[in-house]
């Protein structure tokens, strides 16, 4: 059996290298004596199929029969290698050898077979652990390490071939580390008396965290009791009065059949037929740019009979069992509710496709799931099982436990990598709007509402200082909808930097399509638009539009084409990358340390082209780029005397792009900061290319210290500093 098919069919190593843990207490009694797995008498075969081939079952979810996992369960040698032990029996100060392993592959097998221990070991391994070919053959090595306090781990490590130097050593690389202990006092989490859920039966999250399935009942049962008590949530059910659109109830929805013990059979539904308006579910996940089946213009009759089941690819076909498992019969998929081959219909139903997911009753997110191919599940292509056992706490010989303390926390981040699911653009919004979210991955099971964060860890939840729609809907909306008239001034601030938090989280996404930069966000920017009566330009906030023109970019890139006009050039919307606000211009920050706007908005339109511009009155200079890529800008009629610092916004503006006949550059000044604050004292504003007809474009932001001994602009300006300047 080679490596690679290994890692195909073992489900427990999830894609992206994604390694999640539940180390909530256990709800039944401990095992008193280790059991131990002959894997002498195992038999296993495995098979290797592409991922959309994967078996289409069509049975109701109601036929699927619980399998659990054996916790604290040893193989022999992991068995042996514990009680034999020269250091565990007293935990002094030394190390050893605790085991080895001819390959990963043998890892992999042993906690196939169901050992505990083993199954922690292989939590370590990430992707980029095992991705190179020339490590197939590599050995595995397990090292027991107690420190002089009495501080143990197990460090594990691969012994990787020479290949470089050509000898016959072997070099390690250390993979990860399990900690070993007695007391089970801080490493375990409890319910609080004031958690959002609580579980009268704790068989309910214990079923959930060993089931080898996110497929059976036992997790379903889990998210079924997250969505009833949810229900009872003040906050949910306050945002979701206060927030509710006034539109967007999807034209289309995929019926997946209710009557108990009835086959799933999906068909398209046209939703104004109904007569009434029934809940549904919304699918959150990635395309991947596989080649599905999607909704067109030729077969909408076709998908009114019957989509065929076994051609949709993984993520669907899950996610339809997952709407019966929580007893709904409708869900919404975007390629399979709007037509794919139809730019009217594309237009129409993407600009409410947020309000479609707030007026769901939940959204099923493919949280690890790279493309529709992978599935919800998180289960191989050959539909593997996965082992949960990589995430709890496992007992060993001598009164030990060892522990792998990496797991999937309430704000649904490992370490600081985004998972894949939130590395799409268009999820931004689907996620902050979504009154609440059942995640599925990996990892296991997870939960999201505004009122807590749930995972099978912490199954009865707890608020999540990092939840956007916590902070969206819960902090910002509820109190911005309950507020009559005009907004506070304290409440407009709280508004505007929940806003500039999403926008820099949503730019810094990926988008196939760029001319779906504004689309892909509109609904939120309408939904801001309402509790706040302000109004959008090109994405930026008309009564806030000077502090918005300072945004910038995190590194410059080149200008995406669009087939249709996007944006102006001093909106964010045109430019690839995460956009950011200055933060010294930012309000509120109180203690007379508001900045000086010396720019004005004299007006805004768009004009006979079509083109957005801002007219803006501000103090200019002419200036010239030094010759070397990046160079600073100094002041053209002083010889470059004075000296500005400037980030451009493009690739092509950076490097130096040629000027045209009659072109030149300048510096608007837009604001100041006052010069007591410490280091802060910055004249900011932007850089802009003028031609020969009196129009403008942005090409970049300015600063210049204000103590800077060469200024750009004096310290007094004065009337004839001032100059109007059309930016288009």
């Amino acid at each position: 059996m080679t490596m690679a098919s290994v890692l195909n069919c073992f489900g427990c190593l999830p894609c992206s290298g994604a390694r999640f843990l539940s180390r909530a207490k256990t709800a039944r009694p401990a095992v008193p004596e280790t059991p131990v797995i002959n894997l002498v008498s195992n038999n296993l075969s495995y098979s290797h199929q592409s991922p959309v081939s994967r078996s289409a079952s069509v049975s109701p979810p109601s036929v699927s029969t619980p399998s659990l996992v054996e916790e604290h369960a040893l193989c022999s040698a992991c068995c042996d290698s514990a009680t034999n032990s020269g250091l565990l029996p007293t935990l002094q100060k030394g190390t050893e050898d605790f085991r080895s392993y001819a390959s990963l592959a043998e890892v992999k097998v042993s906690s196939l077979a169901g050992c505990h221990l083993c199954s922690l070991f292989l939590g370590t391994f990430r992707a980029s652990d095992i991705s190179e070919e020339w490590r197939e053959n590599a050995r595995v090595q397990v090292s027991l390490f107690v420190s002089r306090s009495g501080g143990a781990w197990l460090k594990i490590a691969m012994l990787l071939p020479e290949i470089s130097s050509g000898n016959a050593g072997a070099h390690e690389k250390s993979v990860g580390e399990i900690s070993v202990f007695r007391s089970l006092d801080g490493r375990v989490d409890e319910p609080k008396p004031d958690s959002p859920f609580v579980f009268s039966d704790p068989t309910v999250y214990h079923d959930a965290r060993l089931s080898k399935s996110l497929s059976h009942n036992t997790s379903a049962a889990l998210a079924r009791e997250w969505l009833r008590q949810c229900s009872n949530h003040k906050s949910c059910s306050l945002s979701n009065t206060l927030v509710a659109p006034e539109h967007g109830y999807p034209t289309r929805l995929i019926h997946v059949g209710s009557e108990p013990g009835e086959s799933l059979r999906l068909r398209l539904v046209i939703t104004e037929r109904l007569g009434t308006k029934p809940e549904y579910l919304t699918l959150s996940h990635c395309w991947g740019g596989a080649k599905i089946l999607r909704l067109l213009l030729g077969n909408m009759a076709d998908f009114e009979r019957q989509i065929p089941f076994d051609q949709l690819p993984p993520t669907f076909r899950d996610a339809a069992n997952i709407t019966r498992q929580l007893g709904h019969r409708y869900i919404w998929i975007d390629s399979l509710c709007i037509i794919q081959d139809s730019k009217s219909d594309w237009r129409t139903e993407s600009q409410i496709m947020g309000d479609i997911y707030a007026n769901s009753v939940c959204t099923i997110s493919a949280l690890t799931a790279r493309s529709s191919a992978e599935g919800c599940f998180a289960e191989g292509p050959a539909g593997d099982e996965r082992n949960p056992l990589a995430f709890r706490i496992c007992n060993l010989p001598h009164g030990l436990r060892v522990d792998y303390p990496r797991r999937l926390d309430t704000a649904l981040r490992l370490d600081r990598a985004p998972l894949p699911l939130h590395t799409r653009a268009w999820v931004v919004q689907e996620r902050i709007l979504a009154p609440r979210t059942l995640y599925y991955g990996a990892w296991g099971l997870a939960w999201e509402c505004v009122e807590c964060a749930a995972t099978e860890g912490v199954p009865w939840g707890e608020a999540s200082p990092f939840s956007p729609k916590a902070s969206f809907l819960g902090g910002i909306c509820i109190r911005a909808g309950s507020t009559s008239g005009a907004l506070a001034p304290e409440e407009a601030a709280a508004v505007f930097s929940a806003w500039l938090d999403v926008r820099a989280a949503y730019t810094g996404c990926n988008l196939t399509y760029f001319d779906d930069r504004l689309v892909a966000v509109s609904s939120l920017i309408q939904r801001i638009e309402k509790l706040t009566s302000w109004k959008s330009l090109w994405g930026m906030w008309e009564e806030r539009l000077l502090q918005e023109l300072l945004w910038f970019v995190d590194q410059p890139s080149h200008r995406p084409q669009t087939n249709e006009y996007l944006a102006p050039t001093w909106s964010w919307a045109g430019i690839q990358g995460r956009v950011f606000e200055e933060t010294t211009v930012a309000s509120g920050s109180g203690n007379g340390s508001l900045p000086t706007w010396i720019g004005r908005v004299v007006e805004t339109g768009t004009d006979a082209q079509g083109r957005g511009y801002v007219r803006l009155r501000a103090a200019a200079r002419e200036v010239v780029r030094r010759s070397h890529p990046g160079g600073h800008l100094v002041d053209k009629d002083r010889d470059g005397y004075a000296v500005a610092s400037w980030a451009a916004d493009t690739v092509e503006e950076s490097t130096g792009a040629e000027l045209a006949a009659g072109e030149g550059l300048c510096c608007l000044l837009l604001s100041r900061t006052p010069d007591h604050i410490q280091d802060r004292a910055l004249d900011l504003g932007l850089v802009i290319r003028r031609n020969t007809i009196g129009e403008a474009v942005r090409i970049g932001r300015f600063w210049q210290s204000r103590g800077d001994y060469r200024p750009l602009f004096p310290v007094e300006i004065k009337k004839s500093d001032m100059e109007e300047v059309l930016i288009v």
